[in-house]
């Protein structure tokens, strides 16, 4: 019997070498089998079988040597419970505030197979990190839009973490990291209407009347496992908003939707909890428990739509941090669901933002993402950071169509912004390359014909970094115009010295 279990064992953790994740019949093996059983196998099949428990097996041509013999390999031995000599004098996880669980106790590979992962990624990464493909270069200037940033006669923080445009009054709220929301006037040189005190960054807003609003708070911006975000409804009375907690005790939440998922006409909250090594995706309502959907951490949005056509909201969501990928929470009806991965990807990848729309008009949704999240481990300029965009069959299975090389990109907005019948983008990278000599944290792409894309960046560059944006009618004149809020690092570590600059306006100018 152990022979025959040996065997079979060995098969599958051939095909675990072979197959990505995503096209396996059978689940990985686990750390536990791996760690108990003598296979013999190469460092590549070992780092198969070791990743693919856990997570789709990153190439090492994703990282250069460096960062994996450095920062990734070793913090990978650790969470598998195996210490050597060099980590003598370092914190324990425990002491550094990471969860139990996220480490073993327990050693879970021999020295010797961890030796063979270590050479395999040593040998077969780049010296140093590799250089982008050849792209489609950005013009200088964004044709039919007007850049205003306007300038405040005060100091304050830009440190902007919410911008959101009033779809009926084109009002512009912002939030800023200081808990606070402010509301302007565009009409009158967005001019300070009012000024809203939160309890914590403000990330999400939803208004159910002019004289009510819903906003989704984040709690530390900062990796953190702490529960203090929530979401608050907020209420003016006269000249004054009274808040009323609706839902604590979140982690680190960054995005919500509010929904109505089992016909019964009592909405249900469904919430990002990104957290930081824990985290998970919840569905929360008045008359029911909490309902997980999934415990991983990095849910970073969601977009809810009918996608088996039965009748009833599905979900598609996005997750990040490890276990990176697009996943479909199909709905019965009664809000249980059925998870299916659309895309998965390694955990170097980026995941930071997407949307779902039909951008070749076959009639199907696809699948827009960007990718540039580079405040981990391996701080360094990635290759495959940028802009895609994968089809949909007609089946809700999707593939690659299209991908722009782009450092560090990390939001994006979709729209007919030029009134042409097509959809293009707006893209910002918070972590762009700033040794390029036209800067691209901002980019157009503006769509030409079906599936290609001219790209354009700003005819002259902003001082701080874009963290936000979104897109909305702000002049009422018919067409979307979009907003980008600035965080500036600066204001944070040393103070503001400077009069407040929190966003700047694309303002559209085709009619």
């Amino acid at each position: 019997m152990k022979f025959e279990f040996s065997v079979y064992f060995l098969l599958g953790i051939i095909l675990v070498a072979c197959n990505p994740i995503s096209e396996r019949k059978q689940p990985p093996p686990t750390l536990e089998q791996l760690a108990t059983t003598d296979l013999k196998l190469n460092g590549e099949q070992l780092a198969n079988a070791y990743c693919g428990s856990c997570h789709l097996k990153p190439d090492p041509s994703v990282l250069d040597q460096k960062i994996w013999v450095e920062n990734i390999l070793p913090d990978m031995r650790r969470r598998l419970g195996l210490y050597l000599e060099e980590d003598f004098g370092i914190d324990l996880p425990e002491d550094s505030g990471v969860p139990p669980g996220i480490y073993s106790k327990v050693q879970l590979i021999d020295r010797d197979d961890w030796q063979k992962i270590l050479e395999y990624y040593q040998e077969n990464a780049p010296e140093s990190p590799l250089p982008q493909l050849a792209k489609k270069l950005p013009k200088k200037g964004i044709p039919g839009f007007e850049l205003i940033q306007p300038e405040f006669d005060f100091i304050y923080p830009n440190l902007i973490t919410m911008v959101r445009i009033h779809p009926e009054t084109g009002q512009l709220w912002i939030g800023n990291r200081f808990r606070k929301v402010f509301v302007l006037d565009p009409k009158k040189n967005f001019q300070l209407l009012d000024s809203i005190t939160t309890s914590i960054a403000p990330v999400e807003i939803l208004w159910n009347s002019d004289s009510e609003f819903e906003l989704l708070t984040m709690g530390l911006m900062d990796p953190s496992n702490d529960s203090i975000g929530s979401i608050t409804r907020y209420t003016r009375m006269e000249r004054r908003w009274t808040p009323a907690i609706i839902k604590d005790s979140l982690m680190r939440p960054v995005h919500f939707l509010k929904l109505d998922l089992n016909g019964d006409n009592q909405p249900q909250y469904v919430i990002s909890q990104f957290g930081n090594y824990l985290g998970k995706l919840s569905l929360n309502s008045d008359s029911k428990p909490e309902k997980i959907l999934s415990n991983l951490p990095g849910a970073r949005r969601t977009i809810s739509r009918d996608l088996d056509q039965d009748g009833d909201l599905d979900l598609i969501v996005q997750m990040t941090q490890s276990r990176e990928s697009i996943r479909a929470y199909i709905n019965d009806g009664k809000s249980d669901f059925q998870e299916k991965i659309l895309l998965e990807f390694h955990p170097a990848f980026g995941s930071s933002d997407f949307r779902l729309e039909d951008m070749n008009g076959d009639g199907f949704e696809d699948i827009i993402l960007v990718n540039g999240d580079n405040a981990d481990q391996s701080q360094i300029l990635k290759n495959y950071h940028g802009v895609r965009i994968f089809l949909n069959d007609g089946k809700n299975n999707f593939k690659e169509s299209w991908f722009y090389p782009m450092h560090g990109a990390s939001g994006l907005e979709l729209d007919d912004f030029d009134g042409d019948g097509d959809l293009d983008l707006f893209v910002i990278a918070f972590f762009p390359d700033p040794n390029q000599s036209l800067r691209e944290d901002l980019i157009y792409f503006r769509q030409e014909s079906d599936g290609e894309f001219s790209p354009f960046v700003l005819g002259r560059g902003i001082d701080s970094n874009l963290l936000t944006i979104t897109k909305g009618d702000l002049d009422l004149d018919g067409d979307q115009d979009v907003v980008i809020g600035t965080f500036q690092f600066n204001d944070l570590y040393k103070g503001p010295v400077d009069n407040w600059k929190p966003f700047i306006v694309l303002k559209n100018l085709n009619k």
